[in-house]
């Protein structure tokens, strides 16, 4: 008798138990009384021919101070290592940064508009100061490079890169349809592991040679 006496208290406790769960349950919808709206507003606004933009990469040097809304900020110089007679390699030569940590260039476009642009680059071929020697058959190559910008811009306004082989007619390095470009871009040559080159071929005589960089930035793809 005494054990069937503790089960019964045993399932009368569990139906209390039950029975708090479930009147804890209970809800109670709300309804709306009373509503309004309001109002934000924002204007954005090109940039202007008085600001010079931020270099986002530090690396890549010098700064040009070219001013916007549409501008070319920054870009490098090239260093090739010496060369010896009769020890020439066939692999080409690999540039370095005469000012900075690496090679590359910026571009910004804060006209705010589906405008797109298109930055061109020329060299003249490799001469002595005096210009009484040409470097023949010599090809200096940028690569393709990879483009980063400010954290937050949509990826699709990323422009296009080329891989240029440098010579004296304007050839496209970068490229902007209408629909991209838009804030700052950075290029880093070198950011797929591809190199900046010059590749120099045998039978030329001895000096020291340069060559100028011409980079123009044009307003529509």
């Amino acid at each position: 008798m005494k054990m069937k006496n503790k089960l019964i208290g045993l399932s009368l406790n569990t139906g209390i138990l039950v029975s708090v769960v479930l009147l804890g349950t209970t809800q109670v919808n709300a309804a709306e009384v009373s509503k309004g709206s309001s109002t934000a507003n924002f204007e954005l606004q090109a940039g202007d021919s008085t600001t010079v933009p931020e270099i986002i990469d530090p690396g890549i040097e010098p700064g040009l101070d070219n001013k916007g809304p549409l501008s070319l900020d920054a870009v490098s110089s090239f260093n090739f290592p010496t060369k010896k007679l009769g020890a020439e390699s066939k692999l080409p030569l690999e540039a370095s940064p005469v000012l900075g940590t690496k090679l590359g260039l910026q571009v910004t476009d804060e006209r705010g508009e589906d405008l797109g642009w298109n930055l061109k680059v020329s060299a003249t071929n490799f001469k002595t100061a005096d210009d009484k020697l040409e470097l023949k058959g010599a090809v200096m190559t940028i690569p393709e490079g990879t483009l980063t910008t400010k954290e937050g811009v949509d990826p699709l306004l990323t422009p296009t890169a080329f891989k240029v082989n440098l010579s004296t007619t304007p050839t496209s390095i970068m490229k902007a349809s209408t629909t991209q470009g838009r804030s700052t871009w950075v290029n880093s040559f070198e950011g797929k592991g591809e190199k900046v080159t010059l590749a120099v071929p045998s039978g030329n005589k001895v000096a020291t040679y340069s060559s100028t960089i011409t980079w123009s930035l044009e307003d529509a793809p």
